[in-house]
């Protein structure tokens, strides 16, 4: 047999996920990235991409971002205003407000940048609350 050693600490797949609170970037993401203290965040508004890249920390819009990957526990949130506005904006009417939506990111080898075209964003269900026995 050929076993495979499954990292049970990255997810499978490199997506961010959108709600009221913020954007919280899944840990795939970051390892793809290579675990960049800073990034520069992007946006096509008319293409409705958002994309992030990796940079230097005295790079001129640089926004900070992970740790380095034996320190980094989790996920990285992002709560910023300057950010989520002109995300807001270019999903529009499209995306219900307070609901929360996942985009997969692809991978732009050239770039070196995360990409996440936001016409793709799904909506997803919060994670259920699990109902107590208080109505007992």
């Amino acid at each position: 047999m050929n076993f495979e050693t499954i990292d049970s600490n990255i997810n499978a797949y490199p997506d961010i996920f959108l709600n009221q609170n913020g954007v919280t970037i899944t840990k795939k993401v970051l390892e793809d990235l290579g675990y960049p203290a800073f990034v520069l965040c992007l946006l096509d508004a008319k293409a409705r991409v958002f994309a992030i890249r990796s940079c230097k920390s005295n790079e001129p819009k640089g926004f900070k971002f992970s740790k380095p990957r034996g320190e980094q526990k989790g996920v990285v949130t992002i709560s910023n205003k300057n950010l989520l506005d002109p995300l807001r904006a270019v999903t529009g009417e499209d995306w219900i407000p307070g609901k929360r939506y996942k985009v997969r990111g692809f991978w732009v080898a050239d770039a070196k940048t995360m990409c996440f075209d936001l016409n793709e964003g799904v909506q997803e269900d919060f994670r259920p609350v699990t109902p107590s026995n208080d109505a007992e």
